[in-house]
């Protein structure tokens, strides 16, 4: 009963503002909120596996300082895993930079080159949790360590929404979120072109995250 309540006022939340420009990948990761409003003592931890076919990640950044260029990477993949007792959790989210889109093939085969992500050396960009905070029993941020082109800087993500339930096609328990960040491409060592590229990149997770049985967690690769 207490878990159905705790659902039923996750799904009411309404979303805390709106992302920085149209950006990069969420992280039902966020999913985290949903244990914590009935948890009782004895509970253990849950796990949620991130859902890649309901999983967007989003870019945004300027372009001459006259638009804003936006793509997304098609392949993400992720765990996340909580207590509902102390608050706490861990998440650990993978984008496959080698799956860049940007509608335009000469443009995303140039930001899988060396001058942009150099995917031929490294394929991946990760995001993996340090703190998260709550607002009583919603989740409203993460804290965590984003790795990219083999830079690992402090990022922290604002969580904009978050929705819980059951999809009614499988009967799973899910959840929702829209999670958005700006981050600087120089901090990460990608330089190139910044006077007509924009440094500041707006990234945004829309996720899918649903809870796995007992002992069915691994983490990504």
């Amino acid at each position: 009963m207490a878990r159905s309540m705790a659902h039923a006022a996750l799904r009411s939340l309404e979303a805390c503002g709106r992302p920085v420009g149209a950006l990069v990948f969420a992280v039902g990761m966020l999913a985290v909120a949903a244990p914590f409003a009935g948890a009782t003592a004895g509970v253990a931890p849950e796990v949620y596996r991130v859902d890649p076919e309901l999983t967007n990640a989003q870019f945004a950044v300027g372009h001459i300082g006259m638009s804003i260029q936006r793509g997304h990477f098609g392949r993400t993949r992720g765990t996340i895993v909580l207590d509902p007792e102390s608050h706490t959790g861990r998440i650990d989210f993978v984008v496959d930079a080698t799956s860049v889109d940007t509608g335009w093939a000469a443009r995303d085969a140039f930001l899988r080159g060396e001058d942009m992500f150099d995917t031929a050396h490294y394929p991946v960009v990760r995001f993996r949790s340090t703190r998260l905070t709550f607002d009583s029993a919603r989740l409203v941020a993460v804290a965590g360590e984003l790795t990219m082109h083999n830079v690992t800087r402090p990022v922290e993500l604002r969580v904009a929404r978050l929705d819980c339930g059951k999809d009614p096609d499988s009967g799973r328990e899910g959840c929702g979120a829209e999670v958005d960040t700006v981050i600087k491409r120089s901090e990460f060592g990608m330089n190139y072109a910044l006077g007509m590229v924009g440094d500041d990149i707006g990234l945004t997770f829309q996720v899918t995250a649903f809870r796995v049985p007992p002992g069915g967690e691994a983490d990504p690769p």
